[in-house]
């Protein structure tokens, strides 16, 4: 009986890596054609305490070097090194749209060089 629900148990296990597998490389195809960071978003943060300005680029639900508190992030300043509260969020950068090439574009043969 119990090599049954251990079977059971891991062909569970593997369709959910599967479908997880399968999500992650959908999103990461969409943000590859949104724009080039995938799923990386970008802020344009200014530091309270010495002031200067710098972009930190996260991923939306996760934080390996800040503590994660809603829109904000509690993180150091990469600059002066203090600690500091930083509203991600509104701070945002937009992304540029992704180049269009490809099928449909007209294309121009190279010209012969100068003599």
């Amino acid at each position: 009986m119990t090599h049954a629900v251990l079977w059971i148990a891991g062909g569970v296990a593997v369709v959910a890596v599967l479908l997880f597998v399968v999500y992650a490389a959908s999103v990461l195809r969409r943000g590859r054609r949104l724009g080039t960071r995938g799923l990386m978003q970008r802020s344009r943060l200014r530091c309270p305490h010495c002031g200067r300005e710098f972009d930190y680029d996260w991923v939306p639900g996760v934080a390996f070097t800040a503590v994660r508190l809603g829109k904000y992030r509690y993180m150091a300043c990469p600059q002066c090194h203090r600690w500091a509260t930083f509203n991600i969020y509104d701070t945002m950068v937009p992304r540029a749209p992704a180049p269009v090439t490809g099928v449909g574009q007209p294309h121009e043969p190279p010209k012969p060089p100068l003599s």
